[in-house]
């Protein structure tokens, strides 16, 4: 039987898009998945349809809007090595903690790691000893892995140089759904904010914060269309006078803005998401080249377009390339005309569309290119059943 283990160890896994495919997608290429995760109250828990599939969860859970990064890798990795959980000959390590756990065990027993790269920490001062520290126990764990998964070229150029992977060992998926694509009319935020069913949404979900460039959303509807309204949605719970939130509800000067400020679980992102008329996909470009150099480890992007969703996105090397080349939205130099851009597309809507759907299709969806990988886990179990 094959089996594979995925670390997770992070209490919002539920929106952790690219982890839950790749759990989706070894189910379904025929493998026993163990998911090792922590529960945090403060999020859904993650589901899976397939009988595949087992979540565990660590003994110890949270109620946090942010678990302590440094306190739940430690207990995790705890957990893993202690005997608690059965051998992991193949682990699927979900971002850093999960890497650094993954590594950790395979230093007392034998394990192949897939390393799944969702962020890249680059540009951070090593001036101090924690810092070096850090960076010199990611080296070697990236080092250790068979595998890495990196969302696209650039990114991967960036992780090689940073940590030393060899790039031959670096396999390209896009941060994305899985597919086909497909349209989904939804009416789901304008009936939980008490708008209009036909009121047409600029729909900017996600983390609010400086990194998302947030404000920036505020400030682009204010040029909106009188019709127009546009939708901060945050993937984690926000009180209304959080201090954040209430700096940009000053931002809107023209109450053009609604605030979503309670999660959904990701099985209902499609009717999240589909809600939009345009998606807005914003990353700051001064917070360091893990957003910077976003491209195609954007999830908002790869999922609006699975439904067809035209966007609007930040001026970022191979984000705006992207978005550009395929002609599936517009790029956002100023965000005073934000709101002819939306009359750009609102032009041909139809046309920004089919392009979307096409662009997903040909270009993003996950589970296709997630072959690649298996093909490799496949070969490795082979190798293994044969000796």
């Amino acid at each position: 039987m094959k089996r594979v283990s995925v670390f997770a160890p992070m209490g919002t896994l539920d929106h952790q898009t690219g982890i839950l495919n790749a759990v989706r997608c070894f189910a379904a290429a025929g493998y026993a998945v163990d998911v090792l995760t922590v529960r945090n109250w403060r999020f859904p828990a993650p589901t899976f349809v397939s009988p595949a599939v087992r979540v565990r969860y660590m003994p110890w859970t949270f109620d946090a809007e942010r678990e302590p990064r440094a306190l739940a890798t430690l207990l995790f990795t705890a957990w893993v090595l202690l005997g608690f959980t059965r051998a992991h000959p193949l682990i699927f390590a979900g971002g850093i903690r999960g890497l650094l756990a993954a590594y950790a065990y395979s230093l007392f027993r034998r394990a192949r790691i897939v390393n799944y790269q969702t962020e890249l920490y680059i540009g951070h001062k090593l001036d101090t000893r924690g810092a070096r520290l850090f960076k010199a126990i990611e080296r070697r764990a990236a080092r250790r892995s068979e595998i890495t998964i990196e969302h696209d070229e650039q990114r991967r150029d960036l992780l090689v140089a940073d940590l030393g992977v060899p790039a031959d060992r670096v396999l390209i998926v896009p941060n994305a759904p899985c597919g086909p694509a497909r349209v989904v009319e939804s009416t789901l935020l304008q009936g939980r904010l008490g708008l209009d069913e036909a009121t047409p949404l600029l729909l900017c979900p996600g983390t609010i914060a400086k990194e998302f460039d947030t404000a920036t959303a505020v400030r682009c509807a204010q040029s909106l269309p009188p019709s127009w309204r546009c939708v901060v949605h945050s993937a984690q719970p926000r009180a209304k006078d959080d201090p954040v939130v209430s700096t940009l509800r000053e931002l809107d000067t023209g109450h053009r803005v609604d605030f979503s400020l309670e999660p959904l679980p990701y099985s209902q992102i499609d009717e999240l998401l589909g809600s939009a008329r345009i998606g807005l996909v914003l990353y700051s470009r001064e917070v360091g080249q893990n957003t910077s150099a976003v491209g195609l480890a954007s999830g908002k992007l790869s999922h609006f377009l699975k439904l067809g969703v035209p966007v609007i996105v930040s001026p970022l090397p191979g984000l705006a390339d992207f978005v550009r080349e395929h002609g599936v939205g517009k790029v956002l130099e100023d965000p005073a005309r934000a709101g002819e851009l939306v009359a750009q597309i609102e032009a041909d809507y139809a046309g920004y569309r089919e392009r979307a759907l096409r662009c997903f299709d040909e270009r993003l969806s996950y589970d296709r290119a997630f072959r690649q990988v298996v093909s490799v886990t496949d070969r490795w179990h082979s190798e293994e059943a044969s000796r």
